[in-house]
């Protein structure tokens, strides 16, 4: 092959100046190698960020291709160690046998292909490496001559400046192609509007949103947008107003027309471009079809415009009311109560419930519940004290199967039940510490993991707590962590005791006979009306079971006809229907066979126990020295089961 001459060099050199495209200056380069310089080979390895790729490739059989993504030239079948020289150095290496050079014999490629002739020269714009020529020829030895070389040094400062020339193109091309793909796909409308009015330039979506078939249709019937398209020709003005004021407009509302002359809202991001100072070009940004979202928000401020007015009314006439949720009763005390309830419905705030056992704080949670947002979904009640601490975290966090001996399937524990809804802690105060802790991770967003799950889960989970101790004191006496309280501890409600409200007890006594009178009806007669004397008993007793007790008395006064205080008072019998105690008893016995009699005095007696442990089943067992099973049996023989 004959050497390049001057004539061919200044072609070469012009025809690598002549092109921009940078796919096509690669494989041009490649070309010129492959049929100039003698090589079998040819590398052209790129700088990009601080990697050397190859950018191109080519053979003497097959010709130039590009590399396209370029890849790390680790990958490929050349000598690694010239080519991190040459980077390193910046030097040009030629070699006329690379099997018997020292300083590259031993490299892989070199020792596996017994490649003869090398030439790796570097690509230099300036002190800037821009890359990397790599030839070789496996077959003869001393290919590249000197008067080649000479030739790559000469048109390697004219092959950087073109690679740089058409790696800045191609980079303009792509943006150019890039930012016109966003423009003509952009969901919102993209806009131009000239000072006047005038349209410059839409995309496609702007039309569309507008009823137009194209950006044509749309200029051809757009004569100035402040006649044609704003609904209200004062929202033009305000608009050009405020982008004087501001320089930039963001989320300006206003309505436009649709072709069709229908209606449509739409948000406007704009800001002004002068061509020189104090001279507009003109005015672009973007619009959004917010008309669902409008439509929405009204209906949403009507509604809550409706639910501020039946508000209102509820407070208004809640001091006539007697009853709230399943809750009885209209002293002054229980209005303050409604109306933490009604405050505590309109949050998502956890809230502790204060009161006396008895005051009827399940029933003050559960009216929060079903006032609130949170009333679709599930309240969960659960009793603190009653759960064994080593059994916590399986009835909080719940298990996946086989986690422990009887695990056969996965089971969800409160937080997971009640999720969307209100968890209920009664008797928060009988949690230990250490339960404290997990379950206050739960309730901060940190999640917790089922007993023998390997992933975390969180929930949305309302807490309303109750308890009838003093929490603060818990706290001082280091029974309660200080953390704990303030989470649980956001909206406090106190329940006031029956005796602080006695004003309540007529209304509570209608109630319960209400609710029991069936009971009373069974065989026996009409029920006869509390006496003067029991009525004064009862407004005057303590009442230290409070609700409770009162309607545990009035369900015994149902179904014995004889009210009483049992021992909570020290009490005895109250004559419940006159002043004549003999009389209720001889109605008893009137008509009654033994059988009976005994039935009733057994069903006394069992009511009586169970009152006294609040209906404590095997508290109630051991007190009448019967067998827990006995005990049950008989209890649902004789009717004694509490609703």
């Amino acid at each position: 092959m004959k050497d390049l001459n001057i004539t061919a060099m200044i072609r070469v050199s012009q025809a690598i100046s002549s092109e921009i495209d940078f796919d096509k200056l690669l494989s041009m380069l490649i070309t010129i190698m492959i049929e100039n310089a003698g090589a079998q080979s040819v590398y052209l390895i790129l700088e990009s960020e601080g990697r050397l790729l190859v950018e191109a490739r080519g053979t003497a059989e097959q010709g130039s291709l590009v590399v396209s993504p370029p890849i790390p030239y680790e990958k490929e079948d050349l000598s690694g160690s010239i080519i991190r020289h040459v980077a390193r150095s910046r030097e040009v290496i030629v070699l006329d046998d690379a099997t018997k050079d020292a300083r590259f014999n031993n490299d892989p490629h070199i020792k596996t292909r017994q490649v003869k002739s090398v030439l790796c020269v570097p690509i230099l714009h300036k002190t800037k490496m821009v890359g990397i020529f790599y030839l070789e020829n496996s077959l003869v030895a001393g290919v590249f001559t000197s008067l080649k070389l000479e030739m790559m040094k000469i048109i390697s400062s004219q092959i950087a400046i073109s690679i740089e020339n058409a790696r800045l193109f191609d980079q303009v091309k792509k943006g150019e192609t890039k930012y016109r793909s966003i423009y003509e796909n952009a969901v919102e409308g993209i806009f131009q509007v000239s000072h006047e009015g005038k349209i410059v330039s839409i995309n496609p979506s702007f039309a569309r949103t507008l009823g137009y078939e194209s950006e044509e249709d749309m200029k051809r019937s757009i004569d100035t947008v402040g006649l044609d398209l704003y609904a209200d020709p004062g929202q033009r003005q305000e608009f050009s107003r405020l982008l004087m004021e501001n320089d930039v407009i963001n989320g300006f509302e206003v309505e436009f027309r649709r072709k069709d002359r229908s209606r449509i809202w739409v948000s406007m991001h704009a800001r002004p471009v002068y061509e020189s100072p104090g001279k507009l070009k003109y005015v672009e940004g973007i619009i959004t079809d917010i008309t669902e979202q409008r439509r929405h928000r009204e209906a949403l401020q009507e509604s809550e415009k409706h639910l501020r007015h039946e508000n209102l009314l509820l407070r208004s006439n809640i001091k006539d009311r007697y009853k709230f949720s399943n809750i009885i009763g209209k002293s002054p005390a229980m209005q303050g109560v409604y109306e933490l309830i009604l405050n505590a419905s309109t949050t998502d705030a956890n809230v502790a419930v204060y009161g006396e056992s008895g005051t009827g704080k399940e029933l003050v949670a559960r009216a929060i519940h079903d006032n609130s947002r949170r009333k679709k979904n599930s309240f969960i009640p659960v009793n603190c004290g009653a759960i064994p601490q080593n059994l916590f975290e399986s009835e909080f966090f719940g298990y996946k199967k086989g986690a422990f001996t009887g695990a056969v399937r996965d089971k969800g524990g409160f937080l997971s039940q009640a999720d969307g809804g209100t968890l209920f802690l009664d008797e928060i105060g009988e949690l230990v510490l250490n339960n404290q802790v997990k379950l206050l991770r739960a309730l901060e967003g940190g999640g917790y993991m089922p007993v023998g799950g390997s992933a975390m889960e969180q929930h949305d989970v309302r807490i309303i707590a109750a308890t009838n101790r003093d929490l603060q004191e818990l706290v001082k006496k280091g029974l309660m962590r200080e953390d704990f309280f303030y989470r649980i501890h956001i909206i406090p409600i106190s329940l006031p005791p029956l005796r602080e409200r006695k004003e309540d007890i007529p209304l509570l006594i209608e109630h319960f006979i209400k609710e029991y009178g069936s009971e009373g009806s069974n065989g026996k007669g009409a029920l006869l009306p509390l006496s003067l004397k029991a009525q004064k008993s009862m407004y005057n007793h303590h009442w230290p079971g409070n609700i409770r007790e009162l309607q545990n008395a009035i369900h015994r006064y149902i179904t014995l006809r004889k009210f009483d205080f049992m021992e909570s008072s020290g009490g005895g019998e109250v004559d419940s229907v006159g002043d004549n105690k003999s009389t209720a008893e001889q109605a008893d016995c009137d008509g009654a066979s033994y059988k009976d009699l005994l039935e009733k005095f057994e069903k006394r007696v069992f009511l009586k126990a169970l009152e006294k442990h609040q209906w404590h089943r095997e508290k109630a067992a051991v007190s009448l020295g019967l067998p827990r099973r006995t005990f049950f049996r008989k209890l649902s023989k004789i009717g004694l089961v509490k609703e």
